[in-house]
């Protein structure tokens, strides 16, 4: 019997319900599924065939910490997926600087280096957004996202300089699409296309966040064709190949602009299709036989 360990975090020490739907759809394949927090100093992680990252979903507070994990796995010779060179490039939103060199249509965005002075009205003015958007380069989850405006963007100078100091930091238009219509989520498992939802942003007034802890709400869609031919795209882009990814952006022109690549620990609505999980199975049992 091959043993995995599916990572998680201490909030969270048994996965969540949509995670725990691989551990049966893998025990069918052969393969003994179990979490383990990816921090804890009880886990042998030697004693494992393989590590899934899964919900890991402090990471992005402690991403020194997390790659020393990853590359302690790395030297120790346990596989991991997503692959660690893959998760490296993922955990900094830089990723999408590598991607639009490489034609995959991103948000406008203007980078900003930690500790470099940027006047953000300045900013907007020169950009010509009425209306953005400011995050971390490294966050996960909306974490210490917010919005701006013209209006707004000299009382909101103090937090754009809290940010600068922590970290990378980026600046891109809001994008109307994801209040209007929704954003997309494409996921693929094993290394193909498997189904998607649309994410729509809470109901408070003027929200954009898609994420459940701030209202949002995800349907299982059959997307347009040209989309997931865009998605495709992306995935062909991206270096390396991910055992699970999911490719979130708008329709804007009939075309998908991207807005992440989620590589290292994204949800990836198992529940959302009946045979999700037996893919992500599939693709994990498929990477153990090669490794």
């Amino acid at each position: 019997m091959t043993h995995v360990a599916l990572a998680t975090y201490t909030k969270l020490p048994s996965l969540n319900a949509d995670d725990l739907l691989l551990v049966p759809a893998l025990r069918e394949l052969g393969v003994t599924a179990v979490p383990a927090v990816w921090d804890s100093p009880d886990v042998c992680w030697e004693e494992f065939q393989g590590v899934v990252v899964r919900s890991c979903w402090d990471y992005h507070h402690r991403r020194e910490e997390f790659l020393a994990w990853v590359a302690r796995l790395e030297r120790a010779r346990v596989p991991v997926w997503n692959p660690p060179a893959v998760l490296r490039w993922n955990s900094h939103k830089g990723y999408l600087r590598d991607l639009a060199a490489r034609g995959v249509p991103i948000v406008p965005t203007r980078w900003l280096e930690r500790g470099t002075p940027v006047g953000l009205a300045r900013l907007l003015r020169d950009a010509a957004w009425s209306d953005a958007v400011v995050k971390p380069a490294v966050s996960a989850s909306a974490h210490g996202t917010w919005r701006t405006s013209f209006e707004t963007a000299s009382a909101d100078q103090r937090q754009l300089d809290e940010l600068l100091r922590a970290g990378d930091v980026m600046v891109q238009p809001f994008m109307s699409e994801v209040r209007d219509a929704g954003e997309w989520s494409f996921l693929f498992l094993g290394g193909r296309f498997s189904h998607a939802v649309l994410k729509r942003p809470g109901a408070g007034a003027g929200d954009y966040r898609v994420q459940w802890e701030f209202g949002g709400t995800a349907d299982a869609m059959v997307p347009p064709g040209n989309l997931v031919a865009d998605a495709e795209a992306v995935m062909a882009a991206m270096p390396g190949n991910p055992l699970y990814a999911r490719v979130d952006g708008v329709e804007r022109d009939g075309r998908l602009v991207l807005m992440e690549l989620e590589l290292i620990e994204p949800h990836l609505f198992l529940g959302w299709d009946n045979g999700a999980a037996g893919r992500l199975a599939g693709g994990l049992r498929a990477v153990l036989t090669r490794s």
